[in-house]
């Protein structure tokens, strides 16, 4: 049934042609800091070129030119110079695993498929991206976060104390597998993912075991470079696997599915645990030593804020920052 379009209170804003719930999202809005959410958007367009444009393209770009490079090796030695590459790029912060798995899937199966043949190439190339994941994940968690997570002001900034955290902590804290901790693994960026897990100081074995499940990214990954590789084989002009170009097609939805399905999954858990377990979020121990520096620093934030409201702000400030959305 149809919602009554004004509320009930005569002196609340609304718009007639808007129904009760869409007025009340409306008004919430009215009341948002404009400049907040403003210098919220411009990060978060900077962030995106960064990461999603920058990044993705120089890596890539650095790729190809590895690919290129070794295309004369043995196996064995662009196996090695591949895992050495890999363990450094996944190392890197914004770098993500699933170019590094079509790289291996590109490389590996090229100078392994005349020797072992098309399928055992590609699970050679399945096997080895595994294994860099689970080598990379273990020295970020122990080598990076665990070493950051002796630092107050680390601890500060991933909002160690807050609820998401709390969440996160009991869902991959639990022993052995479960979809709400497979998603998370999966799911999550690589180098964050882990490195939390290490400043959280969750057990290696646990993660390590529940990110074995992330072989059914890296086989489709894998399978799409080596189809793409299959489709680039030509005799007098001719494709020899001319059903490879479009298969790679489907194993790619098929990858981007199985990625961008478990980000869901584990926001939809780590949502759900917040809400429905929230007595045993809560009975979780905080962090002193952050609370402390959060008290310190909220006296800062009010000042900030009052500083920076919408209409109290310089009007070249204001211009700037629309300007700056508008370029993103």
């Amino acid at each position: 049934c149809s919602q009554p379009s004004l509320d009930a209170n005569p002196q609340a804003k609304g718009y007639k042609i808007l129904t009760v719930r869409a007025n009340k999202h409306l008004n919430r809005m009215r009341a948002w800091d404009r400049a907040s959410v403003l210098t919220y958007a411009v990060y978060w367009g900077v962030a995106y070129m960064i990461l999603n444009v920058i990044v993705s393209q120089l890596t890539v770009v650095f790729l190809s030119w590895m690919i290129e490079k070794t295309a004369n090796f043995s196996m064995l030695a662009v196996t090695g110079i591949m895992c050495g590459v890999g363990v450094l790029m996944f190392l890197l912060p914004p770098v993500p695993g699933v170019p590094v798995y079509l790289t291996l899937g590109i490389v590996l199966t090229a100078q392994g498929y005349e020797t072992i043949g098309w399928y055992y190439a590609v699970l050679f190339s399945t096997a080895v991206g595994l294994g860099l994941k689970l080598f990379s994940s273990a020295l970020q968690q122990k080598l990076i976060g665990e070493n950051l997570s002796h630092y107050v002001k680390i601890r500060q900034f991933v909002n160690i104390n807050s609820n998401l955290m709390k969440a996160m902590r009991l869902v991959l804290g639990k022993g052995g597998l479960s979809v709400p901790k497979v998603a998370i693994l999966i799911g999550g960026p690589d180098w964050p993912t882990s490195v939390l897990c290490g400043i959280m100081k969750l057990s290696l074995f646990q993660i390590m075991l529940g990110t074995v499940p992330v072989i059914f990214l890296i086989f489709p990954t894998c399978l799409t470079g080596a189809l793409l590789y299959m489709a680039s084989l030509e005799i007098d002009g001719n494709p020899v696997y001319t059903w490879a170009g479009t298969v790679s097609t489907i194993t790619a939805s098929f990858t981007a599915i199985v990625q961008f399905g478990s980000m869901v999954v584990a926001a939809y858990y780590l949502e759900q645990t917040a809400d429905k377990r929230a007595a045993e979020v809560e009975a979780l121990p905080i962090d002193e030593e952050v609370k402390e520096a959060d008290d310190k620093a909220d006296h800062i934030r009010q000042c900030y804020k009052e500083a920076t409201q919408w209409d109290t702000a310089p009007f070249f400030a204001k211009m700037f920052l629309r300007i700056s959305l508008s370029c993103i």
